[in-house]
């Protein structure tokens, strides 16, 4: 079972939204160059036809990323949401917040909270407002700490 520490819960990024934006970027300036030289030599209709191209590529891929940007921001959202979670536990239960690591990176009912040498399931409300914590004990004892992103 994996555990995250605040530091890798605070610098959750994807290297995939980076090369999505360099891909839809390097497609934009695609399509101004072949634009351009369609508008140059407007007899040719190869520039036309990969200027459509290139059109059609950028909005099939604008539209993929919107929808993967509304679920990345839903994704950050609970990240965030953890992340107050364990500095507010951390008040709580009066330790470091690098004392505090958790079973997932995102807040949820059900997640297993290690506070020192102790486990803890949280349960949450419905609404999220509220939580307590309930004492377990792993059954593979094999946990491997994860501070900061490898």
């Amino acid at each position: 079972m994996n555990f995250y520490g605040i530091t890798y819960l605070q610098t959750q990024s994807n290297i995939n939204d980076y090369l999505k934006y360099i891909v839809i970027f390097s497609t934009l300036s695609v399509l101004i160059v072949v634009f351009s030289l369609y508008m140059r030599h407007r007899l040719q209709t190869k520039y036309r036809d990969l200027t459509i191209i290139a059109l059609l590529f950028l909005l099939f891929i604008s539209g993929v990323q919107y929808s993967d940007y509304t679920n990345s921001q839903n994704i950050h959202s609970q990240s965030s949401q953890m992340v107050n979670f364990v500095r507010l536990l951390s008040k709580e239960k009066k330790v470091g917040v690098n004392s505090i690591f958790a079973s997932s990176v995102q807040l949820s009912d059900g997640v297993i909270v290690k506070i020192n040498d102790s486990y803890y399931r949280v349960n949450l409300s419905v609404d999220q407002n509220t939580y307590s914590l309930v004492e377990v004990w792993l059954v593979n004892a094999q946990t491997a700490i994860i501070k900061t992103e490898e």
